[in-house]
């Protein structure tokens, strides 16, 4: 009976109906996922437009409906568990020192700072730092401050001792321990 249901579905928005921009959704991914509004609204528009010689079965229709509830809770409460995990995550870094990774023009601009409180703008999680401004958390290239850029050690060259480490000093190897120049 479900496949009935489904056909007469289909049926009702038509196979080669123009794909269309979903408009009165309040789904905010409207036109990729449905939610429960999109599932009742299709579910109304089955029974308007039911076959009366092939009544769709409401007890089909409410093990859907359940189902669709069960899927809608179960995403509830996955959106809550991140974002609970990403606030603990922006909390446990206050008192600590974070290195800010921002593009400026065409370079990488590297901020260290201490953070001293979160927050959220624009529906993203944001850090404070001490020099008054505000970062996203995707802006955080590490806690703590990143190492020096050194410049490139060539390996094939070696300071003259013959180890291939560059330093120009030996070790004995019947001295382990002990630095020779």
């Amino acid at each position: 009976m479900a496949n009935t249901a489904m056909n007469d579905l289909s049926n009702i928005l038509g196979t080669t109906a123009p794909i269309k921009q979903a408009q009165n959704s309040t789904n905010k991914k409207a036109g990729s996922s449905l939610d429960m509004t999109d599932f009742l609204t299709l579910m109304v528009a089955m029974f308007q437009n039911q076959d009366i010689d092939n009544a769709a079965s409401t007890t089909d229709m409410m093990n859907q409906f359940v189902q669709m509830s069960v899927v809608q809770a179960i995403t509830n409460i996955s959106t809550l568990i991140d974002d609970s995990t990403v606030l603990t995550y922006a909390a446990s870094l206050v008192g600590k020192e974070v290195t800010i990774g921002e593009v400026v023009g065409k370079e990488m601009v590297e901020t260290v700072g201490t953070v001293i409180g979160t927050g959220t703008l624009n529906g993203q999680q944001v850090i404070f730092l001490d020099n008054d401004k505000s970062y996203y958390l995707n802006q955080i290239l590490a806690v703590g401050r990143l190492p020096e850029k050194q410049e490139d050690v060539d390996p094939d060259k070696d300071e003259g001792d013959g180890d291939g480490d560059g330093t120009g000093e030996t070790t004995d190897p019947e001295k382990p321990g002990e630095v020779t120049a």
